[in-house]
């Protein structure tokens, strides 16, 4: 009974979010071709002791047809209820059969019909309905298959066959007197005869699916390998099966049962696509987050997949998003964009990484200090930082946090700094015009802890990377970034910020106290800034030094008393350091002239 150990440790393995979320995601068709999506949304990341919900597309009503649920709290999942598995009887949107576990003082598996329960057993994890005749129904548990031949009211004594070394697991679709298993050494099977050496774990990712020219079967499985798609090219028998693809990420499937031979696969964001019966696959689509669940709409051209937070219809021209779910509020909370927060940094400049050659330290506020509608018609909070002003706000429906700058690349005048609701391996592309590269990828590298203001509290990690720029930073639920590294591959500049106080909502974090700190001209400048020009007045030249404290793409022009631009002096991306420029006036008659710089938001002009 070795196999059962190995199923309930895996039954028991499950994530508990703060958020509500959709996972398990299927599908059905009614009498006149709608189509009506199923799916778990609820709090935990297997969508087990989530509730299942039906979701009428055309008419937009989503109706709860099976209860589970969870006390997070107590780790031994007293008062928890789970769906393992469900089943609809064929060619039938309102009855099916649902099993799973009830946990009490006392662990129980149960079958229901509709949700009603109707038999309970020690372990019962999976159900199928007979194609021949659906008054049959399997249940499958510890004690082998349990079998109800009224459709699943009732579940006789003498329907318990005996369990020997061969546990049924599956009903064949073509035969009812088939079934699929393993037997005691985990091995694939059928009818206890072993038809597949691989080995295999029975998980809640096991599924398979049938082929319409019922001669091909698709399976599903977890092992300690990884996530595997495996093909039978004949009904399961031995020297049938084929693995055809494998990842270390879950891997979803479905099929057209009106088409043979056309699976589609889900792995990480990617959909591929196969016409040959799962043994080559091709690219099809690339959706913005990880699939949780996928649904073929028969004898059509319409898919259906479910990320954490969105239900989307795909088609070969248009992915479209038909339902969402909020971004939990504890997730925006990494990023606590509200008036009167504000974060205090301890500053590092170093000049050389090789030897860490301290250029210079110092303290500086970053503060929220309203908020502005941009030009873009956007609502934006205002922030300060030193002498800087800039704009950032937080898409609420898609959990990624954007900052204002004017750039004719950016049709929406905005760039992507963070991503909320990202996932570990994760990848954002964004263009950030602070960049020498402007296009760069954004990764979640890892989840860690961050303990300190007497707090404790989860920390994203991240790395932005360009060919000539590496940064990193995390992210800490309710407190926002708490420290920042770059490094200037090029000219081996390194700096990094430390959060040394904070106060987030009117509750004060640390040291929010700032002291004046001696400036050192000859260090990496802290702020950006624009000196009178030297000689003035002059003939026929002069020299304009500006600095940087961060890099960024810098344009200086001259202009006259008229306002009409004369010269273009600086145009260009320069490093954060500070610059001298020459500006001849030989050519020009005497008089009054200005010149004015511009980085990013900042702008500054003066007179010569």
């Amino acid at each position: 009974m070795k196999y059962f150990i190995l199923v309930l440790s895996v039954l028991l393995s499950t994530t508990f979010l703060h958020s509500q979320q959709f996972s398990r995601l299927n599908g059905l068709e009614d009498s006149q071709g709608n189509t009506i999506l199923l799916y778990s949304f609820g709090v935990d990341e297997s969508g087990r002791f989530s509730p299942t919900f039906k979701y009428d597309i055309n008419s937009g009503i989503e109706t709860k047809i099976m209860d589970a649920y969870s006390n997070v709290i107590d780790t031994s999942y007293t008062n928890s209820k789970t769906i393992e598995d469900y089943e609809f009887f064929p060619n039938d949107i309102n009855n099916f059969i649902n099993v799973g576990f009830i946990f009490d003082t006392v662990t129980v598996g149960y079958a229901a019909r509709n949700d009603t329960i109707l038999y309970t057993n020690p372990v019962v994890f999976l159900v199928d309905i007979s194609r021949q005749n659906p008054l049959k129904v399997f249940v499958f548990g510890s004690d082998g298959q349990i079998r109800s031949w009224d459709g699943g009211y009732s579940y006789p004594i003498d329907s318990i066959p005996a369990v020997t070394n061969f546990i049924p697991i599956a009903l064949s679709n073509f035969d009812d007197e088939i079934m699929f298993g393993i037997n005691e050494d985990n091995k694939f099977s059928r009818n206890g005869i072993v038809v597949d050496t691989s080995l295999f774990v029975q998980s809640r990712y096991f599924k398979m699916l049938y082929d319409i020219n019922q001669l091909n079967i698709y399976r599903i499985n977890w092992a300690y390998g990884g996530y595997t798609l495996n093909v039978s090219n004949n009904k399961g028998n031995a020297y049938t099966w084929t693995k055809t693809y494998q990842s270390e990420n879950p891997i979803f499937i479905t099929i057209d049962s009106t088409q043979s031979g056309v699976i589609y696969l889900a792995d990480g964001k990617e959909i591929y696509k196969s016409t040959d019966n799962g043994y080559h696959f091709n690219p099809y689509k690339t959706l913005q987050r990880k699939i949780v669940g996928l649904y073929k709409k028969p004898n059509s051209e319409i898919l259906y997949a479910a990320s954490k937070y969105k239900l989307y219809e795909i088609k070969s021209d248009t992915t479209s998003i038909i339902k969402s779910a909020p971004i939990p509020a504890y997730l925006l909370a990494y990023y606590p964009l509200t008036i009167g927060n504000k974060w205090v940094y301890n500053y590092k400049l170093f000049t050389n990484i090789e030897n860490l050659h301290l250029a210079t330290t110092f303290v500086r506020s970053k503060e929220v200090i309203g908020d502005t509608i941009a030009a873009n018609g956007k609502l934006y909070f205002h922030l300060t930082e030193g002498n800087l002003h800039y704009l950032e706000r937080i898409d609420t429906l898609d959990g990624k946090v954007f900052q204002y700058y004017e750039h004719p690349n950016l049709p929406e005048n905005e760039y992507v700094i963070a991503d909320l609701i990202g996932e570990i391996g994760d990848t954002v592309i964004t263009f950030d015009p602070f960049l020498p590269d402007y296009q760069s990828y954004m990764i979640i590298d890892s989840i860690s802890t961050f303990d300190q203001f007497g707090v404790t509290k989860s920390r994203k990690n991240f790395m932005q990377l360009t060919d000539s720029v590496s940064r990193g930073f995390s992210l800490t639920e309710g407190l926002g970034m708490d420290f920042s590294h770059t490094t200037y591959i090029e000219n081996l500049k390194y700096s990094e910020q430390e959060l040394i106080g904070c106060i987030i909502n009117g509750v004060v974090y640390g040291d929010t106290t700032i002291t004046d700190v001696e400036k050192n001209t000859d260090l990496i400048p802290s702020e950006y800034k624009l000196e009178q020009n030297y000689p003035n007045p002059f003939n026929p030249s002069t020299t304009i030094t500006y600095q940087l404290p961060i890099a960024g793409k810098v344009t200086l022009k001259v202009f006259d008393v008229l306002g009409e631009e004369l010269i273009t002096l600086v145009d260009g991306y320069k490093n954060s350091d500070k610059y001298e420029v020459q500006f001849n006036a030989s050519n020009l008659p005497s008089g009054v002239y200005f010149y004015r710089i511009k980085v990013g938001n900042f702008v500054e002009t003066k007179k010569m």
